[in-house]
């Protein structure tokens, strides 16, 4: 995938998080937005979101970005397989390693500086970890993989900024944490 000469809009890296969720309802919908402000390629499985489209009553248009150019008139895919079929409100552990594979993506994106920025859907952790694969969130997980020691969670809204000294811990476990 290559921007052309003339769009210096950032790209944008977008999981939908669990399949089951409402994180491919949030994602079809961003498409139905004007004027982004960037270039936004979705790591999900197509499969599910014409699902999902079908269900809402959206129309859209897919484009497989791994095999074509970037279009501005269609929904970008970086395409993933769910693993299972999927039941929105019904979580599955079959879907966990989906869930990680779309994180996956959009990490190598970022790393690679074909992307700027990656936006997440929210996950279900007691999916992934009842599939059997410790995860104990996006801060951690992120971490992990960039290899950074040190990471803060931040939560922003309006021009109110709160930076989390604890992340995914027990209430009865921060005092010691601090």
């Amino acid at each position: 995938m290559s921007k052309s000469r003339s769009d210096d809009r950032p790209t944008l890296i977008i999981t939908p998080g669990e399949p089951a969720g409402i994180g491919p309802d949030i994602c079809l919908n961003v498409v139905g937005l004007h004027d982004h402000g960037a270039r936004l390629i979705f790591v999900a499985d197509p499969k599910l979101l014409a699902q999902r489209a079908s269900q809402l009553g959206i129309q859209c248009r897919f484009n497989d970005i791994t095999g074509s150019s970037y279009r501005d008139d269609a929904m970008n895919l970086h395409p993933v397989s769910c693993a299972a079929p999927v039941v929105p409100g019904e979580a599955s552990t079959a879907n966990a390693s989906y869930v990680l594979a779309t994180l996956e993506e959009a990490v190598r994106y970022c790393l690679a500086g074909d992307a700027q920025g990656m936006v997440t859907g929210p996950v279900n952790k007691a999916i992934i970890n009842d599939a059997g694969i410790p995860f104990s969130g996006h801060t951690e997980w992120l971490a992990e993989r960039t290899g950074t020691p040190r990471v803060v969670m931040m939560l922003a809204g309006g021009n109110l900024r709160v930076a989390l000294a604890t992340t995914h811990l027990p209430l009865s476990a921060v005092p010691a944490a601090l």
